[in-house]
């Protein structure tokens, strides 16, 4: 079931749904994202994640998320994904990255985002 549920959240995500997201959370999820003060943002409960993901959804700059390889154990899983960034001098920069999800009663409660740097 936690593969299900990380393949069709990574769908969603890739076709910027925002309410198709929001249906695979946890009222009270958490979205820990690998941007903002360091170590990043967290964001708690639907309406936090509802407005941040309204955010990067309208972001054009960034591509469509890319899903990898997906890893599911129990109530945890991993999912590796990639986005193309255009970056202000025209240039195209891949970000890759992974999550890391909590799943619970068959809801993911936690997404918690790690990327590669340079």
């Amino acid at each position: 079931m936690c593969l299900e549920l990380m393949m069709r959240f990574g769908e969603l995500w890739s076709a910027r749904d925002l309410d198709g997201c929001m249906e695979c959370l946890t009222d009270d999820a958490v979205y820990a994202a690998a941007i903002g003060p360091e170590p990043g943002t967290t964001y708690v409960g639907k309406p936090a994640i509802r407005a941040k993901l309204t955010e990067i959804f309208a972001d054009t700059s960034i591509s469509p998320l890319a899903c990898g390889r997906f890893f599911p154990h129990g109530e945890i899983g991993l999912m590796e994904w990639s986005i193309d960034k255009l970056m202000p001098d025209g240039k195209t920069k891949t970000i890759r990255g992974l999550d890391l999800y909590e799943f619970r009663d068959g809801l993911i409660t936690l997404k918690d985002s790690y990327r590669k740097t340079f």
